[in-house]
């Protein structure tokens, strides 16, 4: 099965709003989000759902075979979607764990200024912890779903 990585970035880009991004040229976009999908992939509870895998960067696709495979439709889907929501965990982490978040001070000329960003930083781990969760949650439900001791396989 073939997976384009576009459509995996696409996936990725519906689940977050960066305004960052609006900064980047097309190639720098690409090439972060490329460095998160190689760090996605090298999670071991991620590569661990192919029995074969073969990515080239240079064309931007990949191509494998899922353990317990349903259909190639879903198992597209379902890889595609999982891969989204774990490029959304690399994307968030380094934003929880910056040093910028331990600075509580913003000076401007006339008067210096102290907030907390306790909130805020508590909003960005809760928020890495729940894509964190879905990514598990789809590992797990799919792995209850269909594993070769239930279907008799074994």
């Amino acid at each position: 099965m073939t997976s384009t990585y576009d459509k995996i970035y696409s996936r990725f880009l519906n689940k977050v709003s960066d305004y960052e991004f609006a900064n980047f040229d097309e190639p720098d976009m690409t090439q972060r989000m490329l460095e998160w999908l190689q760090s996605a992939l090298s999670q071991p509870y991620i590569y661990r759902i192919f029995t074969e895998f073969n990515a080239d960067d240079e064309v931007a696709k990949m191509e494998y075979t899922i353990i317990n495979p349903e259909n190639d439709y879903i198992d597209k889907n379902f890889v595609e979607e999982l891969l989204s929501y774990q490029l959304v965990v690399e994307w968030l982490t380094p934003k929880v764990n910056t040093t910028s978040q331990l600075n509580q001070m913003i000076t401007n000329s006339k008067e210096s200024k102290f907030y907390s960003q306790k909130e805020m930083l508590s909003e960005k781990r809760n928020l890495l912890a729940e894509s964190e969760n879905q990514v598990r949650s789809m590992l797990r439900d799919r792995g209850y779903i269909k594993n070769d001791y239930l279907d008799g396989n074994k």
